[in-house]
């Protein structure tokens, strides 16, 4: 059977070895000992990193996870609004340092793509959503808090062995989007550069990455269009995100449906 590290378990299952080792300590994941006393992890350990994901996908709480593998009743799930009421007191308390504890706490429990779009993007929309920025400095707070933690993200995926990419937007009214794009991309292996202002014409010819992520907050003029094609067309190592995205995933539904797109 074949034997592999942490690093390769959570390469292999789309989750980041800070996860799995935090729910080591919860007691839900357990190595395999060799003959030598060598700690190792199999394709057993797979199937269980995908429970824990489905069951976080659900808002499960990892406190509850046990008892469902026990085969106990559990209360019903949080659904994240626990985390965000405890991220959201720390702002409007102004307690940065708690605040941070707790971005750094979740972000090694949870896989960053739930915790992003789950709890924070969920989170800022909500804070941002107050006309009256009464909410102006928790939303300050927390998106400060943010960005330091994608630096740390970051930082620390560019001491590990991984393809390239350089972060960067066509039009771009939230730098902290890009930011969390980096915590994302960064925990899947890769190591990211981000460049968090928008630039209307950049220049890729002085961009030397394996990728480049082109975001946009908006829909692509039809000269941005005509400058993407022309990029793919030329090689570059190309993709869209943001709001370009979502209409493409959307058309690609729409299109596999059987319903025409315009």
């Amino acid at each position: 059977m074949a034997r592999f590290n942490i690093d390769v378990l959570a390469s292999q299952c789309g989750v980041t070895p800070a996860n799995i080792r935090s729910w080591q300590r919860y007691g839900l994941i357990k190595p395999q000992v060799d003959e030598n006393g060598h700690r190792f992890f199999d394709f057993t350990h797979c199937s269980q990193v995908a429970a824990i994901v489905g069951w976080l996908e659900k808002g499960v709480a990892l406190s509850d996870m046990l008892a469902l593998l026990k085969g106990e009743e559990i209360s019903p799930p949080f659904r994240w609004l626990d985390v965000q009421e405890a991220l959201l007191a720390q702002c409007e308390a102004m307690q940065p340092a708690k605040l941070r504890g707790l971005i750094w706490r979740y972000g090694r429990e949870v896989p960053p793509a739930i915790f992003i779009d789950e709890v924070i993007r969920p989170l800022r929309l909500w804070l941002n959503a107050d006309a009256q920025q009464e909410q102006a400095m928790s939303s300050a707070l927390l998106d400060t808090a943010l960005i330091e933690y994608a630096t740390f993200v970051l930082a620390s995926g560019r001491k590990r062995p991984g393809g390239s990419l350089f972060i960067l937007a066509l039009s771009l009214e939230d730098p902290v989007e890009l930011w969390l794009e980096g915590i994302r991309f960064a925990s899947d292996g890769f190591c990211v550069e981000v460049l968090d202002r928008g630039i209307p014409c950049p220049d890729l010819s002085r961009i030397h990455a394996d990728h480049i992520m082109i975001w946009s907050d908006k829909t692509l003029t039809a000269s941005q269009r005509t400058t993407y094609d022309l990029w793919q067309s030329e090689g570059r190592p190309v993709f869209l995100a943001g709001v370009p995205a979502n209409i493409e995933r959307k058309n690609a539904r729409l299109s596999f449906s059987g319903v025409p797109t315009n």
